[in-house]
């Protein structure tokens, strides 16, 4: 085939990878970037010439985030000869977020059988990733959680029944630690179906006209430890139109949590104010703030804190209680607040 042939082929494959939707790179077996595609551009920056510049950029890492030694990069297992199917790695994208992508790398050789270079194909499965990763978290939780409680109501059960004649006292007390443990279960069952139903586009919402004040007023009275929540809100009622029982679902997370996180001597600031268009009622505690990196994964469902963990739960709190004020044409979000406090902000629209 002449140059001019061979020339138009070249720039027809280029054309073709750029148009694909997954990464692809080809690094020549001196390390050199040969090509990249857009896709490929895209995520790492068009200014990697190497795949020394590549590492440097991406941080690549096993799939739970652990460094991946540098001899099982794809690339370089692939420059060795081996070809690589169905790699999980994390990724660090030019703008600073992670991805897990699935990686295939394979040897590319010349006429007389030398390897030339290494091609590298990327698919992004961060979604199925997360997925997985909150069916693995579901299971465990749900084995702890919910075979816990029906251990202990057994116990209990079978306690009560032996003492029931001779220690009425002590029969009462294991009924109330019976019902303590099924209200738990209950609880947890009810946040996997809401789950459920959420992300079926289900969102069971029944609003009518009701008073807000009032339902903080008594969300804060059924909290255990009433005397250490300092409130700010009007006299006057502040009537609009929500689901009172869900709208309560979301001031009792957020006041338990408030509770859980701060020190016994300090009090949780709550304050109920009307703005513009919204009624915003903020919950703020004392207890050491969020760590910036955990931020951006407290609404996802879940996840927990390395500190929440220790409160146990099911980490669907957040969540749910997000899916509820947007299903209320509202918000739910965690404010910027000076270090040491943790303030969250629910908003209802007045309309």
């Amino acid at each position: 085939m002449k140059e001019g042939g061979l020339e138009a082929e070249r720039l027809s494959l280029s054309d073709l990878l750029d148009t694909l939707p997954v990464p692809v790179i080809v690094y020549g077996a001196d390390g050199r970037v040969l090509f990249a595609n857009q896709a490929r551009k895209d995520f790492a920056g068009d200014d990697v010439a190497t795949l020394d510049g590549a590492i440097a950029r991406t941080a690549p890492a096993t799939e739970d985030g652990q460094i991946l030694p540098r001899e099982r990069l794809p690339a370089l297992r692939a420059l060795r000869g081996e070809s690589v199917r169905g790699e999980r790695l994390r990724l660090r994208a030019a703008d600073g977020h992670t991805e897990v992508l699935l990686v295939n790398a394979s040897p590319l050789r010349d006429a007389d059988g030398k390897i030339a270079a290494a091609v590298v194909v990327f698919h992004d499965i961060t979604d199925l990733s997360d997925l997985e990763r909150g069916r693995r978290e579901l299971f465990a939780m749900a084995n702890h959680d919910l075979r816990t409680p029906i251990t202990v109501i057994l116990a209990f059960v079978q306690l009560a029944r032996r003492v029931a004649r001779k220690d009425p006292d002590r029969a009462v007390k294991a009924l109330s630690d019976i019902e303590r443990q099924a209200q738990r279960m209950s609880r947890l069952v009810g946040d996997l179906l809401d789950v459920a139903r959420f992300e079926s586009g289900a969102i069971p919402v029944r609003p009518t006209e009701n008073d807000l004040v009032e339902t903080l007023r008594l969300a804060i009275e059924r909290q255990s430890e009433l005397s250490r929540f300092a409130i700010s809100a009007p006299d006057a009622p502040v009537t609009l139109t929500f689901d009172v029982d869900r709208v309560d679902q979301i001031l009792d997370n957020l006041l338990s949590n408030a509770i859980k996180h701060t020190a016994s001597d300090t009090t949780v600031d709550v304050a109920l104010t009307l703005e513009r268009d919204e009624i915003v009622v903020r919950v703020t505690d004392h207890g050491g703030g969020i760590d910036a990196d955990e931020r951006a994964l407290l609404f996802q469902p879940f996840y927990q804190t390395p500190r929440g963990r220790s409160y146990g739960g099911t980490g669907l709190g957040l969540h749910i209680s997000r899916r509820i004020a947007e299903a209320h044409g509202g918000r739910l979000w965690l404010e910027d607040t000076v270090p040491g406090k943790t303030t969250f902000a629910l908003a209802l629209p007045r309309r």
